[in-house]
């Protein structure tokens, strides 16, 4: 097996992989870079493994579909951007295929050498120069939301969002390395969502493959809450508990990996923090349609507990440095005019968050139909 996505895969990952991107059994193996005398077992690997996560094969019609009505707005969307035929292909198609599909939506084609040159210029990929603590940051953030896959010498990093803070955050962190692509497509779970993808240069290829849970463990302390800030601005939640009639900030961490969840709650507990690790099991249709399934949620409730763990987290997803920031300024008692004016700054700040969600997702919507009038 090559470097690739940890095998066996997570149901999320071969939902998104199979019938979000439409790639065949045959493609996922290579992704995952499952190697056999023949590639059909390959293939067969995957077939069993969607058997088993209840993901119901497609027909050839399905596969048709998906091509010309969700990745074609992509292909448009990065031939605008400057790529080349080959580079939108990507291995998943024919660049004839691509060719064929934009013509039919009557794009005057680019000189090659023109593109070629475009290319180069645009596309220039900067080499990986930060130290261990960056490198456990982007490493904990990639076990969250990135997906990451060779591409060609390139390694390309991906990922979709409903939330503008988090298009922020891929782009602050990959666009000086690298161009970063935004374009809208539909989701199975929102109806629409915006994707951003960098090709790095190889020496990101530490972020190919997630970090077992050997080498999370032998992070010394400063590189596991490095690591942890990461995974936390993917997977974390900052939140006001009601209790006794007045609001208390409590952490959330929530995952299906509960080994990585369980190390998180021993790591912490050697701090003297106090934490309980939950099991939660959830309902079919949730979240715009989520399938059910069994989370984890390790959580830190008591409230200066809350802040100095916040304080040990160098986190950099917006919304939650700005959330960070008001909660480290609560004192006890909680009933002071000062604590009232942070936790309505709080409470606001998440009605802020809904309604920039729903106006982002809109945009997307409106961006997908532009592009289909084009």
């Amino acid at each position: 097996m090559g470097e690739g996505p940890v095998w066996p895969p997570r149901k999320e990952d071969l939902e998104r992989l199979y019938l979000v991107e439409g790639l065949s059994a045959a493609k996922i193996a290579k992704v995952y870079g499952l190697s056999y005398k023949s590639p059909k077992v390959a293939e067969s690997a995957v077939l069993l493994q969607l058997k088993r996560c209840g993901i119901k094969r497609r027909g050839k019609t399905d596969h048709v579909r998906i091509v010309s009505e969700e990745l074609v707005e992509r292909w448009i969307q990065r031939y605008k951007a400057g790529e080349s035929l080959k580079q939108i292909a990507g291995g998943d198609v024919s660049p004839v295929t691509v060719w064929n599909r934009l013509r039919q939506r009557g794009f005057i084609m680019r000189d090659k050498v023109e593109a070629q040159i475009s290319a180069v210029s645009k596309y220039e990929r900067k080499p990986f120069k930060g130290d261990d603590l960056e490198k456990a940051y982007l490493l904990g953030l990639r076990h969250g939301d990135l997906d990451v896959v060779k591409h060609g010498r390139a390694v390309r990093v991906r990922v979709s969002t409903t939330h503008k803070a988090m298009a922020y955050l891929f782009e602050s962190l990959f666009s000086q390395f690298g161009h970063v692509h935004r374009y809208p497509r539909t989701s199975r779970f929102t109806g629409f969502e915006w994707s951003l993808e960098c090709d790095l240069d190889s020496s990101f290829g530490f972020l190919l493959i997630r970090p077992a849970m050997e080498e999370i463990e032998s992070y010394s302390k400063r590189e596991f809450m490095a690591f942890l800030a990461g995974f936390f601005d993917a997977e974390g939640s900052i939140f006001l508990h009601r209790k006794s009639g007045r609001y208390v900030p409590e952490l959330t961490l929530t995952n299906t990996d509960v080994a990585l969840l369980t190390h998180a709650k021993q790591r912490l507990e050697e701090q003297g923090f106090h934490l309980a690790l939950e099991k939660r099991e959830q309902r079919k249709g949730r979240s715009g349609g989520m399938p059910a399934g069994v989370i984890y949620r390790l959580r830190a409730w008591r409230f200066r507990e809350v802040q100095l763990i916040l304080g040990l987290l160098r986190v950099r997803h917006p919304e939650k440095v700005a959330e960070k920031t008001l909660i480290a300024g609560l004192v006890q008692p909680s009933r002071s005019d000062s604590n009232r004016l942070l936790i309505a700054k709080l409470l606001a700040m998440r009605e802020d968050i809904i309604h920039d969600r729903n106006d982002f997702v809109s945009e997307a919507e409106r961006a997908l139909d532009e592009s289909d009038k084009t």
